[in-house]
């Protein structure tokens, strides 16, 4: 009977740790898929180091400015900082530049991994 006990002793023991594991796992997986939100003017990168830190010049950006300056790239000016774009986040600036009504450069939502000065986008919305 002893070994018996033992074995279902071993067992239990081994199913809470594939529990464990499964959920750090499974938490693991959730962190990565997510990443962080910040909202900014989206600008392109010639003009965003120079005018992130003035909050007149940045509302005054225009789309028309943005898309000329597409070689540079772009980002977002948020909270008085420049975030560079990754290749995927400025194929993704032309696309909602070019769809922009009017003037100003627009208001956005970025999803994606930020670091010091730049960001890898996984998403781009323009919000009000």
């Amino acid at each position: 009977m002893s070994g018996m006990r033992q074995s279902r002793e071993k067992e239990r023991v081994m199913h809470k740790w594939l529990f464990l594991v499964f959920v750090l796992i499974l938490s693991i997986v959730a962190t990565l898929g997510h990443g962080e939100e910040k909202v900014g003017i989206l600008v392109d990168a010639e003009c965003g180091a120079q005018i992130a830190g003035d909050a007149e010049k940045t509302s005054a950006h225009t789309v028309s400015c943005a898309l000329a300056s597409r070689e540079a790239g772009y980002g977002i000016i948020s909270e008085g900082e420049f975030l560079q774009f990754d290749d995927f986040g400025n194929k993704q600036a032309v696309l909602l530049l070019k769809a922009t009504e009017g003037k100003s450069s627009p208001k956005v939502r970025v999803e994606g991994h930020f670091k010091e000065d730049s960001v890898i986008v996984s998403a781009i919305e323009t919000v009000e």
